[in-house]
């Protein structure tokens, strides 16, 4: 492992203070100190003390990116090396042993949650799928893709490349290049609470499943016997599935991907489930949901996890009025005693936010007809140490009359 040369940085005060509580980036603006930006990606930054002049921070150098610098240790002098990556492999490993027992799908590495920064691992049974988004990791990731995979037990790492680094970037690896054996088909099954998944590690939508709705998937399948089943975004049948697993009496699943609903189809065989019981419906997700209310039909369980509406923060109040239209749908979906699930996967998006627009659209403490009874924040492979790592909320809703 070929680590790039070392450059000292000095950054504004007030950044100083984030970092040294625990925030992992360093943006352009607050770097005061530093070399030209000829310095490589990689390159090993030592942050010193505005006061002390010592050393309180290490990062890589990105010099191409507005976060200009991505911290990936706080604290006194390390070195970083070979056995400083095994070691914190290793103790992301062994935060996710708990959830092993139950599940062989899982995130073995949650970017800078996990010392990270810009790169994810997502792990389907033997299958590694490693997301990068930042050129920084070029000088490391031999080295690392081999720790991966002697920590985790991996007969193969797929590489994914974020859109940016597909295009532009440097790296040694190309976008669904394999380490390791071959598959024989673009697919990997993989189990959770019982219930068994394709993941599609080459070619599928970021690492070829979304693994950070577990809970909720498994708390849908202890809700869903002899219910009826309204799976909205639906994509290749995550909640769905589960729901037929625990005996729902129908399940009705919108999504606006022809491709994700035939990916759908395959999972409900692969568990050698009731597709009787299954009414796919293809298409919009507003229009659909208002033909189904037109239709009269009302649902035991309403599942509404939409895909990210706010990707800038720009986009953050046309996002709450979208949260604000589907929550209202989704009231209007469910039947009395009924259940509401309602996600969100906006970082940009509070929580308070997201329990404000709810409040907007149906639920009030004041009135009877609704309780919230549970709100749900990351499982144990999606560790959040920092306020933007929080991105996934989900409130569960239970219309009581």
């Amino acid at each position: 492992m070929d680590i790039p040369a070392t450059i000292a940085i000095k950054i504004n005060r007030h950044a100083q203070k984030a970092v040294k509580e625990g925030h992992p980036w360093v943006y352009e603006r607050s770097v005061v100190k530093s070399p030209k930006d000829t310095s490589p990606p990689g390159s090993l930054c030592v942050l010193f003390d505005q006061r002390t002049n010592k050393p309180f921070a290490f990062g890589l150098w990105d010099p191409g990116e507005v976060i200009r610098i991505k911290i990936i240790h706080q604290g006194t002098s390390v070195t970083i090396n070979r056995a400083f990556w095994h070691k914190r492999i290793q103790t992301a490993f062994g935060k996710r042993l708990p959830l092993l027992e139950n599940v062989s799908g899982y995130r073995a590495i949650h970017g800078e949650n996990d010392g990270f920064p810009g790169l994810i691992l997502d792990v389907y049974n033997k299958t590694g799928v490693l997301k990068i988004y930042s050129e920084i990791w070029t000088p490391y990731l031999e080295g690392i893709v081999d720790i991966l995979r002697d920590v985790f037990t991996l007969d193969r790492v797929v590489f994914r490349l974020s859109r940016k680094l597909s295009l532009h970037g440097n790296l040694p690896y190309n976008e669904g290049q394999i380490i390791g054996s071959d598959l024989k088909e673009n697919k990997v099954r993989f189990e959770e609470y019982g219930v068994s998944f394709f993941a599609d590690p080459v070619s599928g939508h970021k690492t070829g499943f979304f693994l950070d709705q577990r809970p909720n998937r498994y708390w849908v399948q202890k809700h869903s016997n002899n219910k009826k089943v309204l799976d909205v975004f639906s994509y290749v049948g995550g909640f769905g599935i589960h729901a037929l697993k625990g005996n729902a009496s129908t399940l009705t699943s919108i999504d606006i991907s022809s491709h994700a609903m035939a990916a759908a189809r395959q999972n409900i065989q692969l568990n050698e489930l009731d597709d009787e019981k299954w009414t796919p419906i293809t298409g919009d997700a507003f229009d659909k949901m208002a033909e189904l209310y037109q239709k009269k039909l009302r649902y035991d369980i309403v599942i509404i996890d939409p895909p990210s509406f706010a990707n800038q923060s720009g986009h953050v109040p046309s996002a709450l009025k979208q949260y604000e239209r589907l929550a209202r749908w989704g009231a209007a979906l469910t039947a009395p005693k009924g259940y509401l699930i309602l996600g969100s996967c906006s970082s940009r998006i509070s929580l308070e936010e997201l329990k404000s627009v709810h409040e907007n659209a149906f639920y009030s403490k004041t009135t009877p007809e609704w309780g919230r009874i549970k709100v749900v924040l990351h499982d144990l492979d999606h560790p959040v140490t920092y306020p933007e790592g929080l991105y996934l909320k989900t409130l569960i809703y239970q219309r009581k009359f």
